[in-house]
């Protein structure tokens, strides 16, 4: 008798051949086709490997140890429809998302109440996210349904895409502030604005937009202070640290003793859904009450 174990699928088939009585109505009655003689050679061959007969052809009766087997098999067998039925039930209202902490806590909860009415068993699971490569990474893992973050063109042919805003680039200063405008800003005679840029971090794509204008403008501006959030940058140039990169989000109000100033010719960020593949019933509800969402906040 050979050491290695069964092979699955012809234990499988023992197992209908066991429930139905005989091969010919297993065949009949299996959930997938199958042509009797290949179910006779399979399950010779399982006899084989076990070194034991498992049932008598005609007239059909299972022996001892072809009672024992499908006993052995019956639990797992029979309840592999109800544990897929599950499986698909539970993941049916399971979503999970991935976006900025400002988007999480901002706009998704009023999407995502939207959601809860026709889903009331609404399962999430939310990640927040650092960088737009982030969500792909997380996509091409498998480990999140959607990702609402930048849009930018080097993105994967895998990923697809649904623009739901553009938003502009902002400067924040204290309302106290001396400069009201871009173009007075104090500029050195190499082309350096020599006020402090307190920005996200080189790799972000709002700071790639801002930093690409800069250099069509001949103008250098570096980071002097780096920080991990949008209200971070709020809260040091409140502070008096320096002059604030951010964006004028829709329905989000500027911290009270802040002015924005306007970027009037820079490019605008884009703002949307990532996904692969086909979205399961509820993603794609979640996507249409976003873009509806977004829609709203243009207005």
């Amino acid at each position: 008798m050979s050491s290695l174990p069964p092979n699955l699928h012809h234990l499988e088939l023992f197992y209908y051949v066991a429930k139905y009585g005989g091969i010919t109505p297993a065949v009949r009655k299996m959930p997938y086709g199958i042509q009797q003689p290949a179910v006779s050679g399979q399950m010779l061959q399982l006899e084989r490997e076990l070194g034991v007969k498992l049932f008598n052809r005609r007239p059909f009766a299972l022996t001892h140890a072809g009672n024992e087997l499908f006993s052995f098999l019956s639990p797992f067998f029979s309840e592999l429809p109800n544990i897929a039925e599950q499986l698909m039930g539970e993941e049916s209202y399971h979503l999970r998302l991935a976006a900025s902490g400002t988007i999480l806590s901002n706009h998704l909860p009023e999407v995502l109440d939207k959601l809860k009415k026709d889903y009331p068993n609404l399962r999430l699971s939310m990640t927040e996210l650092i960088a737009s490569e982030t969500a792909e990474n997380l996509l091409a893992n498998q480990e999140i349904d959607i990702a609402i973050t930048t849009l930018h063109s080097s993105l994967p042919s895998s990923v697809k895409t649904i623009e739901l805003l553009k938003v502009p680039l902002i400067l924040v200063v204290p309302e106290a502030s001396e400069y009201k405008t871009f173009s007075k800003l104090p500029i050195s005679n190499n082309g350096e604005i020599t006020e402090p840029l307190i920005s996200l971090s080189l790799e972000h794509t709002i700071n790639i937009i801002f930093q690409n204008e800069l250099k069509n403008r001949n103008i250098n501006w570096d980071t002097h202070v780096e920080v991990t959030s949008l209200e971070l940058i709020s809260n040091y140039s409140n502070r008096g640290y320096g002059i604030g990169l951010t964006l004028d989000a829709p329905g989000i109000k500027l911290p009270k003793g802040l002015r924005k100033i306007n970027l009037r010719g820079f490019p605008q960020l884009k703002i949307g859904i990532l996904y692969q593949g086909k979205l399961k019933p509820i993603a794609e509800q979640f996507a249409l009450s976003a873009a509806m969402h977004a829609k709203q906040l243009k207005t």
